[in-house]
């Protein structure tokens, strides 16, 4: 009996280690994607909990999805296009937009700063979308809608900020133009 919880323990730290990271080929010393042909996209998340929160994006023209458990800071190189926020995830579960999704652009060969995600803000902070806890029908069979409103997500602009900190933190990444990218 001990020993299965030991496996089950283990299991569940690994789970929880494989969400926290980028895919490979999202990530700054990527082989698939590099500034030839895709941008960085730097962002932050606040208020996302001890764990992080999961992200998912959509590449709006083609469908691809791309996504990683994300706490704090972020940068990940991203193929060029329109994309949006289409699911957030916590410990509360796999929420979607109950508006309208967050979107934003990223351009190739570019830093693309989206701004800093504060999930869970006031509404009276001026939320840039508010996403809810997904409904997906008996035994998740159906397609998935979002009844009702759960959190608040503001967009804030630190973008001299964010970037200081991103090149102290990785000098080796060559310089790129930076564009305003803010998630809208």
């Amino acid at each position: 009996m001990r020993n299965m919880f030991r496996i089950m323990a283990l299991g569940y730290i690994g789970l929880l280690a494989s969400c926290a990271t980028l895919p490979p080929e999202m990530a700054l010393e990527s082989t698939k994607y590099n500034q030839d042909n895709a941008g960085l996209v730097v962002g932050s998340l606040t208020g996302g909990g001890p764990y992080g929160t999961f992200l998912q994006l959509r590449n709006i023209a083609s469908g691809e999805l791309h996504g990683w458990g994300q706490k704090d800071d972020y940068a990940a190189w991203l193929p060029a296009g329109e994309y949006e926020v289409s699911r957030l995830g916590s410990r509360r579960g796999s929420m979607g937009p109950y508006s309208q999704p967050l979107r934003f652009s990223v351009k190739q060969g570019q830093i693309n700063y989206v701004g800093e995600m504060v999930y869970g803000c006031s509404r009276y902070g001026q939320p840039a979308a508010v996403y809810g806890v997904l409904d997906c029908g008996l035994l998740a069979l159906g397609t998935c809608d979002v009844p009702n409103p759960s959190v608040n997500i503001c967009v804030v602009d630190r973008q001299s900020q964010a970037l200081d900190y991103f090149q102290q933190q990785h000098p080796q990444q060559p310089v790129l133009s930076v564009r305003s990218a803010l998630m809208r």
